[in-house]
C-alpha cells in the first residue's frame, strides 16, 4: 500500500528534514511513503481566508484519484490514540486501499468541499502547531502505527 502525506507550505527548518528522513525511511520498511508539498499560488499570501480555502481545495481536487482514500489532519476531527490510528490503517489494508492520503490543510484550515470528500477527519491535538512540525509528527506516528501493526518494540503503553 502507498501512504502519501500531503501538505501545502514550504520545504522544511533543517531539524524537521532530518526527522523527516529518519522516519521516512523507516516507513519504507512497511510502505511506499511519499512527503507531497503542495503550492497554493503565487498570490496565495493576499487571498482572504476563505478563499484561500477554497483556492486550496481546487488544488486537491484537481489531483485527488478515485483510488485515493483521503484522511483529513483537522482539530475538528475525531480524537484518535496511536493505536486507533494503526487499527485505521489495518482497516485500509484489509480492505485493499491503493493509496492513503493524510492531508494537512492549510493555515486556515480546510475548506467543506474536502472534508465531504475525507474517509476519516482526524484531530492530532487541540494544540496548534506550525505545519512543518505537524509534517513530523505524523509521520512519526505513521511509524509507530506500523510497529504497533507489525508487534514491534517502539511504541509502550
Amino acid at each position: 500500500m502507498k501512504v502519501q502525506l500531503w501538505s501545502f507550505g514550504k520545504e522544511n527548518e533543517a531539524y524537521i528534514v532530518e526527522g523527516m528522513k529518519m522516519f521516512s525511511g523507516r516507513l519504507q520498511h512497511y510502505c511506499d511513503f511519499e512527503l507531497k508539498f503542495l503550492n497554493a499560488g503565487k498570490n496565495a499570501g493576499n487571498l482572504p481566508p476563505e478563499e484561500l480555502k477554497k483556492q486550496e481545495a481546487r488544488i486537491l481536487l484537481s489531483i485527488l484519484e478515485s483510488y485515493h482514500t483521503l484522511i483529513v489532519l483537522d482539530e475538528r476531527g475525531k480524537d484518535m490514540t496511536s493505536l486507533q490510528l494503526s487499527f485505521l490503517i489495518e482497516k485500509q489494508q484489509m480492505i485493499s486501499s491503493k493509496t492513503l492520503v493524510f492531508l494537512i490543510g492549510g493555515a486556515f484550515g480546510i475548506d467543506e468541499s474536502i472534508l465531504l470528500k475525507a474517509r476519516e477527519v482526524v484531530s492530532l491535538s487541540k494544540l496548534t502547531f506550525p505545519h512543518q512540525l505537524v509534517r513530523l509528527i505524523v509521520t512519526e506516528q505513521l511509524y509507530r502505527a506500523f510497529t504497533l501493526l507489525n508487534h514491534e518494540k517502539y511504541h509502550h503503553q
